[in-house]
């Protein structure tokens, strides 16, 4: 297997805790067509999947519904970031550390607001490519992100690492030719994870730079 050269995180979830923006921002996407099927607080689970796979596919809407529901989404995300929007504990310190990698952001929330999302956390300067789910084809579990965000680092996806929070990621990953990290910090939980056969799991932002110096312990940094 080639060196890691450069890690592509999954944002919500994984660098910040979105939780309060994305629930706000989802019953918000359904009082705008006058129907709650779910609460946000419970669709939380499946943060990291596309928002409109959930809309259809949790809550029945399709056509002109889903459309307009989705469109609220975005519309109340981008409204709550400055006050639905933190770093995980931990995470600006552990970005400073990976000075010996390119970094890459890979999400499936739109490249705009994620920018702004990692610009009031301080952690943007720190990502030479960011991409949202409007940058690419197919968003994740297709690989499509992984392999653009790779060939924007002028990489082959073999050389990254895809770190995140849910089975999307790892998916994405795995099917890119990535090899995957699992964090256990996040909104998905290890048996779905693991199921997705994940490469490897941290408890703990700090354990990222030891576990990427052991993967290539001749060559690494």
């Amino acid at each position: 297997m080639p060196r890691i050269e450069a890690v592509l995180f999954d944002v919500d979830g994984t660098l910040l805790d979105t939780r309060d923006a994305w629930v706000e921002a989802f019953d918000g996407g359904l009082s705008a067509i006058g129907t709650h099927p779910m609460a946000g607080s419970e669709a939380a689970r499946w943060i990291g999947t596309p928002i409109e796979t959930i809309y259809a596919e949790r809550c029945g809407l399709s056509g002109e519904e889903l459309s307009r529901a989705v469109q609220a989404f975005q519309r109340v995300e981008a409204e709550s970031i400055r006050h639905g929007v933190r770093a995980y504990p931990g995470i600006a310190e552990m970005l400073a550390g990976l000075g010996a990698w390119r970094l890459g952001a890979v999400t499936n929330k739109r490249r705009d607001p994620t920018l702004e999302s990692l610009r009031i956390t301080g952690l943007l300067d720190r990502f030479v490519v960011v991409l949202g789910g409007d940058s690419v084809p197919k968003k994740k579990p297709a690989p499509d992100p992984i392999r653009m965000a790779a060939s924007e680092l002028h990489l082959p996806p073999s050389a990254c690492a895809v770190v995140g929070d849910t089975e999307n990621d790892v998916m994405a990953g795995k099917s890119a030719g990535a090899r995957t990290i699992g964090v256990t910090w996040g909104y998905g939980t290890r048996a779905r994870i693991e199921a997705a056969g994940v490469d490897h799991l941290i408890e703990a932002p700090q354990a990222l730079a030891p576990l990427l110096r052991a993967l290539t312990p001749s060559t690494g940094p």
